[in-house]
């Protein structure tokens, strides 16, 4: 992208947000209009972007209106359960750059969350070991990814209190709170890699139901699953939607061969 174009693209949001600042919506109509002198299509193109930033968001057919960065931050502190407090708590008492994410990001978001759940954490390298150590003194059963194998064990899974993984990117949080986009990457990194204590059809509804209420941007969760080291997968989940008949029936083949 040229300076012209990215200077072009910035005008474009800044005047749509002096239009939209007070929750209005605009139909396309509108929207051209503000823009005679350009190319419908790269008007378009240009409200794609947005709209795959979550800057913007379809509230029907042909009308858009600001997409609230609040839309993408979780419920906050006050919302999640006690225990994360109190993880929450002890991780801030010793400095590491961490995040609490997983359903704690997404109250509010469901219609049901179990009233108990292990908490998933994210930490900096350098923390794990001593986060890991101080939740410990402190009762909590704590997993990492590298003692996952002995999840296998039942009874140690049910009574598993944390879940702490690393991490490098924390941008995606805001008060040490992972926003939406990120804390369903890392819920959906703990089901399918770490046996967190979530069922695959759950896992499926909560997805479904974040791309119901629109509170996904698909490049912020592509960030996400930068970060975590599963773009491969994220990316098809993603695109599934685009994806023709046919082809999903030969995909279907293929997991079949696979399993």
């Amino acid at each position: 992208m040229t300076t012209k174009d990215m200077t072009s693209s910035d005008a474009f949001y800044q005047e749509l947000t002096k239009c939209m600042e007070k929750g209005e919506e605009m139909s396309i109509r509108q929207i051209y209009s503000l823009f005679p002198d350009t190319n419908p299509k790269t008007l378009s193109w240009r409200l794609y972007k947005l709209m795959q930033l979550g800057r913007l968001q379809r509230t029907a057919q042909g009308y858009y209106s600001l997409f609230s960065i609040d839309g993408h931050n979780a419920a906050g502190y006050g919302y999640m359960q006690k225990k994360s407090q109190t993880v929450y708590d002890i991780a801030i008492e010793h400095g590491y750059n961490f995040y609490i994410t997983g359903l704690d990001s997404m109250v509010g978001e469901m219609l049901h969350i179990p009233e108990k759940y292990p908490v998933l954490t994210v930490v900096e390298d350098a923390g794990i070991d001593e986060l890991n150590d101080a939740l410990s003194d402190n009762g909590f059963l704590v997993i990492t990814e590298s003692s996952r194998k002995i999840i296998n064990d039942t009874v140690i899974k049910n009574k598993i209190d944390v879940f702490l993984m690393k991490g490098k990117d924390f941008s995606q949080s805001l008060d040490h709170i992972a926003q939406k986009e990120k804390g369903f990457v890392d819920l959906y990194y703990a089901v399918t890699r770490m046996e967190y204590a979530v069922p695959v059809p759950e896992l499926s509804r909560i997805y479904q139901n974040l791309k119901r209420n629109q509170s996904l941007a698909p490049l912020k969760v592509k960030k996400a699953a930068k970060d975590r080291g599963i773009t491969t997968e994220i990316n098809w989940l993603i695109d599934l939607a685009k994806t023709t008949d046919r082809a999903k029936e030969f995909m279907g083949y293929q997991i079949k061969e696979v399993l």
